[in-house]
Formats: C-alpha cells, sequence, structure tokens
C-alpha cells in the first residue's frame, strides 16, 4: 500500500523535537546507524585527521571503479509517512587524495521508489525522481565544483535521459571541514499535475549557495520524499583514475532548517 505524503494530509501527525536522523559514527557500532550499506568494504570509521578523539566516516573510490558506496534514510521509518519537505545536514572533508577529473554523486534525496530518477532512467512526472548533490572535476587550484544533480518531471517531454547538472555558488578545498546543509521542498498538485513550486536550498558553512527555485519533479501525490540518500559515485560512465577519499561526519535529517536553529539567533 503506498504511503501518503504527510503535507498532504489534513493533519500531518506531530513529531518530537530534534533529529529525525543522525549518525557520529562513534563508538564500536558506529556503522549501524546507516546499515544498510551498499559496499561497505569502501566504508571505514576513522579518527578525524583534526582531532583524533572524534571518529569520522571515510569513503573511498578505488582506482578503476565507480562506487564508493551508499546508504539511505527512509524517511517512512522515521516519520511513518513520507514528507513533501524535508532538510539534511553533514560535514564534508576531501582528503588529500581526492583528484577527480570527472563529476559524480553526493547525498541528497530521492523518490525514485526502485522505478526512475536514477542511473539513465528518466523522470516523467509519475514515476520517481531524485535531487542528489554532485561533485565536478577538480579546478587547478585544487577546488571541486559542488552542487545538485536533478532527475525531475519533464525529463521525457525534453527528451533527456540523464540529469540536470546544477552547480552551487562554490568551491570546495582539500583537508579542510565543511558543513553541508540541504533542504527541499516538493511541488504541490494541482488539477493539471504538478505546480512546479517546489525548490531546493543548500548552505556551505551556513552561508546560502544554492536558490532553486520552480522545481517539477511530481504530477501526481504517488510521489513524495522517499529518503534521504547519501550517495558516493565516481561518474557518469568514467571510473575513478586513481584512489580518492573522502570524510563524512554527523549526517542528520530534520523535516525543516528550522528546527535545527535557535529560536532566539535571528534568521
Amino acid at each position: 500500500m503506498a504511503i501518503a505524503c504527510a503535507l498532504a494530509n489534513a493533519s500531518p501527525r506531530v513529531q518530537p523535537a530534534g533529529p529525525l536522523f543522525e549518525a557520529a559514527f562513534e563508538g564500536p557500532a558506529s556503522l549501524k546507524p546507516i546499515e544498510p550499506i551498499a559496499h561497505p568494504k569502501n566504508f571505514e570509521a576513522v579518527p578525524d585527521p583534526d582531532d583524533d578523539s572524534n571518529n569520522t566516516l571515510r569513503v573511498t573510490i578505488p582506482e578503476g571503479q565507480h562506487y564508493g558506496g551508499s546508504f539511505s534514510v527512509p524517511t517512512a521509518d522515521v516519520l511513518d509517512e513520507e514528507p513533501t519537505r524535508i532538510f539534511m545536514r553533514y560535514r564534508l572533508r576531501f582528503d588529500s587524495t581526492w583528484n577527480p577529473q570527472h563529476s559524480g554523486k553526493l547525498p541528497g534525496f530521492g523518490g525514485t521508489y526502485n522505478r526512475a530518477g536514477w542511473g539513465g532512467k528518466p523522470s516523467d512526472g509519475t514515476n520517481g525522481w531524485s535531487a542528489r548533490g554532485m561533485f565536478g572535476p577538480i579546478d587547478d587550484q585544487g577546488r571541486t565544483p559542488v552542487g545538485s544533480y536533478i532527475y525531475h518531471a519533464d525529463m521525457v517531454e525534453n527528451d533527456q535521459t540523464y540529469g540536470n547538472s546544477e552547480w552551487w555558488d562554490i568551491r570546495l578545498e582539500r583537508e579542510r571541514w565543511y558543513t553541508i546543509e540541504q533542504e527541499i521542498q516538493i511541488d504541490s498538485i494541482g488539477e493539471e499535475g504538478g505546480n512546479a513550486d517546489g525548490w531546493i536550498r543548500a548552505w556551505v558553512d551556513g552561508q546560502l549557495v544554492f536558490d532553486r527555485k520552480r522545481l517539477h519533479v511530481r504530477d501526481n501525490d504517488a510521489l513524495c520524499i522517499e529518503r534521504v540518500w547519501a550517495n558516493f559515485y565516481y561518474g557518469g560512465k568514467t571510473p575513478a583514475p586513481t584512489t580518492m577519499s573522502l570524510l563524512i561526519d554527523d549526517f542528520a535529517a530534520f523535516r525543516t532548517r528550522d528546527d535545527t536553529q535557535d529560536p532566539s539567533t535571528p534568521r
């Protein structure tokens, strides 16, 4: 039976304050919160290079391969329903081996339902969608562009096989921690389908670097935000030229970004 989108209900369930999900990668069971993991051999809890009292998660993409790996947080597992809006936050650090010559995937959001919205399976507004994070080729100053990779509802009409690459207004240096925040609201449904009134926003270290309006990912309310999707993938079709790694830490999801803010702090 399909799970109704939370905000499509007349009386959404009241959720407790605080994070819906969080993983800090500390202690002997540090990977338990994110299991099952695709390609788990590429995931390892390791000390923070800047603070050996803190553990982080290292994700390695081996030479000649595409995966890192991935894990998902199904929204129905933490909310008992699938929402139309959600916020995620994590810390990211590209290590000294990080040297992409091609684009690839980073954490974001999905409503693929194992049908469409990834891997050359185009979205049509009824079958699935996704809005993962992404990285691009490193520049000559050693900085990596990052952005959102969106499988949207107009792909079939536009004769697209793969998603849109939409870059944020920032490039990230190696061997430095950044706090990455992303929030998505998918479009409401009208008489003729999706109203293209959704949006995605992204912040890096608290600075707004992306504000995508008029987002159209669905034409019926059977498509919701199915999962927060941590996908680490090199490509496209081009494999990694060398072995490279990144670190993540303090991975968490909330209903909205407002839930993470001190109400006494001006916004």
